[in-house]
């Protein structure tokens, strides 16, 4: 059946008839007395202002596709919002469609239950009680009757139902048209004239901003019936054209008429409108009785009219959303989104079908529930915001599209992010006016199926506009940057760090510091060195890359490869400002961390080690400022990735060796008072002068350490310049005297950090 409807039969008919509804017939003249044709001119223009909004970034969506699939808002939101969140969208709009269809059979029953129950009376004893609960049990009943035929109807075809559609369409025309022509006929109730000369134009009472959002409110529903002709766009012979066309089409009508109306209903004495129902006529059958249902033929005809606008406006209601509701539901089922065992739901009872019969039935029984459920006031608010949900999606997708500036975002039709970014900030403050307690356990709600989607559906990655709005906002905030001044206050490690992945669990330990260090409170790129065979080194080391970004370099000549990666540019703009090295005694240490140093770069020397068992511990060797404050920030930063990761951070140590004839207390209270004013946590231990080595001394004191934290061996050729020395002999001597004790992270700072922020 796909590509069987054009614009008319399959967008603007069915969506006229949901704009057309009972409000206009039931509500709208009540609401319009009660505030006057100004306000309710003003709550018209706004409700269309948000749909035209929302249509505009529908049409972004649409434009930008060549091949739209079935299911309406749901397949525009999939296509621009990935699977996952779309997915989301499209159960709430099932569900919203499906209860829509229980609203609509009670809004049918409504004004026949005055007519025929008397008559209903004669045979069936339910129909003789008059208390509220026997009522409501009279109005459930009928509106069984309908649902069941409405069912049978839909059960037929979608192709039958829209060619009955286009039957009711011409007689909710001619309805509206009878109020039009109203005042011209001059009809009368109970001896008073129904229409006045004057315009009512300030209202019933004095408006207060409270009476029109309340208005506002209970006027909106009326104009959220788009989505039934955009849920045909899988049975549409051209969609993108269509849904455009045919949409705009339904909404510039229907504000006109909605206008109209408004202007008709401010000249009728607002006296009998309210006091009629004020005493106890239902709102369902006030316009009727004004415009002589009960009178003599031909008199009656104009109330004949309006009853049969009121019955048709409900009953094309019913049918859209019975129509269109199905079809979300088959396309969620085809797409995947719904547990395996509800797969059935996309098929046809006929093995040759396309009809999404099944999930006619799933429909038929919700309605049935919100029939039943009683009273529905409630329930038809929750409805309500779930529309506004999805309609407030629509406009964020179109407004993501826009502003992320893909390539592939082409659409022919020319929207602007402005329009979108008003649709969803209305369909947001909507929600506000309708229940933000209820609105807020809706988005909620959605939260945790777009999560379950995204976990069992989606194997946990997001799809659609996300990576390009996040990359847009990006590059506009590295842009940015370049103009701030970074200054030590805002310090962050921008990391490079170079392992080798022949020793794979040192390769693991220096990419797990890595990512400690720089990945919630910096940038970090890993580039792991290999030889010219790579052995497999990628396929065992893949896990790495869901951490941290790492590439794989092959080299003939690993010290030439590092010091060619340390002098690329870097693509983000921003500079560079630490190196992690894994040390390696195949490379050119010295050459390679004094082309660190030479480049004004903090440097991160990570001697493996195997940590001492027990409570995690680190030990930071204080020798002064210039190292020992990156030592101890770099501790701040690494804790507190661990505490954001809910896993036990280490236990600092500060540990410094006196001098000859250095003075305990002064240099503990050197310490205690740079942790205080820099509030950063650490035991202070102050070692006394001793003859024994320095080497000697860290074993003694740290070999039950997880991970050390000193300088970097060397000597400051003239310590007034900072001009530091390495001899090679001197350095690979050195570090060998390391290798029996745990982890240690030998430390160079090109500057002093100041901890301390004035």
């Amino acid at each position: 059946m796909a590509g069987k409807f054009g614009t008319f039969k399959g967008v603007f008919v069915p969506s006229t008839e949901a704009i057309l509804g009972t409000v206009l017939f039931l509500l709208m003249p009540l609401l319009t007395a009660d505030v006057g044709f100004a306000s309710m001119l003003a709550i018209v223009l706004i409700a269309h202002s948000v749909t035209l909004a929302t249509t505009s970034s529908l049409s972004d969506c649409a434009t930008n596709l060549n091949n739209i699939e079935g299911g309406g808002l749901y397949a525009l939101s999939k296509q621009s919002l990935g699977s996952a969140m779309g997915g989301s969208i499209g159960i709430m709009l099932y569900l919203a469609q499906a209860a829509s269809i229980g609203f609509y059979c009670i809004g049918f029953a409504e004004p026949l239950h005055s007519l025929i129950a008397p008559w209903l009376a004669r045979t069936f004893d339910i129909f003789a009680a008059s208390d509220p609960g026997s009522v409501l049990v009279q109005k459930q009943v009928l509106a069984t009757c309908f649902m069941i035929v409405f069912f049978i109807i839909v059960m037929i075809g979608a192709d039958f139902t829209l060619k009955l559609q286009i039957l009711i369409l011409f007689v909710l025309l001619a309805s509206v048209l009878t109020i039009f022509a109203a005042p011209f006929i001059g009809p009368s109730y109970e001896g008073r004239a129904v229409f006045t000369t004057g315009l009512n134009i300030s209202g019933n009472r004095t408006l207060t901003m409270g009476i029109f959002f309340l208005t506002f409110t209970q006027f909106f529903p009326a104009v959220t019936g788009i989505s039934s002709g955009i849920g045909m766009s899988g049975d549409l012979k051209e969609p993108r054209k269509s849904i455009v066309k045919g949409t705009f089409s339904a909404i510039a009508m229907t504000m006109v008429f909605y206008i109209l109306a408004a202007l008709v209903f401010s000249f009728i004495n607002k006296d009998i409108l309210i006091s009629g129902y004020e005493n106890g006529i239902p709102a369902g059958v006030i316009l009727t009785r004004l415009f002589g249902l009960g009178n003599r033929f031909p008199y009656n005809i104009p109330g004949v009219m309006i009853l049969a606008g009121v019955l048709f406006a409900t009953c094309s209601s019913a049918l859209s959303v019975f129509m269109t509701g199905p079809r979300t539901l088959q396309f969620l089922a085809r797409d995947g989104i719904l547990p395996r065992q509800l797969g059935f739901l996309k098929n046809d009872f006929r093995e040759d079908g396309t009809e999404p019969r099944y999930a006619v039935i799933l429909s038929f029984f919700i309605g049935l529930l919100i029939i039943w459920m009683g009273s529905i006031n409630f329930a038809s608010m929750v409805v309500g915001i779930l529309f506004l949900v999805v309609y407030g999606w629509v406009n964020g997708a179109a407004f993501l599209e826009r502003i992320s500036r893909n390539p592939t975002f082409r659409p022919t039709f020319r929207g602007h992010w402005l329009i979108s970014l008003y649709g969803c900030s209305a369909c947001i403050i909507a929600i506000c006016l309708f229940n933000w307690l209820v609105g807020l356990a809706i988005f909620a709600s959605q939260f945790i199926m777009f999560k379950l989607i995204l976990k069992y559906k989606s194997s946990g990655r997001l799809e659609g506009v996300w990576w390009g709005f996040i990359f847009s906002q990006i590059t506009r905030g590295l842009v940015r940057l370049k103009t701030i001044v970074q200054g030590t206050r805002n310090w962050r490690p921008v990391l490079t760090c170079i392992a080798f992945p022949e020793h794979e669990n040192e390769c693991r330990a220096v990419v797990e510091l890595a990512e400690q260090i720089a990945a919630f409170q910096g940038l970090v790129n890993c580039d792991l060195l290999t030889g010219i065979q790579n052995e497999g080194f990628e396929e065992r080391l893949s896990d790495l890359n869901s951490t941290v970004p790492v590439s794989f370099v092959k080299s003939a000549n690993m010290t030439d490869s590092i010091i060619t990666l340390l002098q690329g540019g870097n693509v983000t703009g921003i500079d560079n400002n630490t190196v992690l090295l894994a040390y390696n005694s195949r490379i050119n240490n010295v050459r390679v961390i004094k082309a660190v140093l030479d480049d004004h770069q903090n440097l991160l020397l990570y001697k493996p080690g195997i940590p001492a068992a027990g409570r995690m511990r680190l030990d930071i060797w204080w020798r002064g400022e210039r190292n020992g404050n990156l030592m101890v920030l770099l501790a701040f930063i690494i804790n507190r990735y661990l505490r954001d990761r809910r896993l036990a951070p280490y236990n600092i140590r500060i540990i410094r060796r006196l001098e000859k004839d250095q003075n305990d207390s002064s240099a503990r209270e050197e310490i205690s008072r740079l942790l205080k004013l820099s509030r950063l946590e650490g035991e202070i231990i102050i070692l006394p002068w001793s003859d024994d080595s320095f080497h000697e001394i860290l074993a003694d004191t740290s070999s039950g350490a997880s991970m050390i934290m000193l300088g970097l061996p060397g000597n400051y050729e003239n310590r007034a310049t900072g001009v530091f020395k390495l001899n090679q002999l001197f350095f690979d001597r050195e570090i060998k005297s390391y290798k029996d004790l745990p982890p240690v992270l030998f430390v160079k700072s090109y500057m002093v950090m100041n901890l301390i922020e004035d």
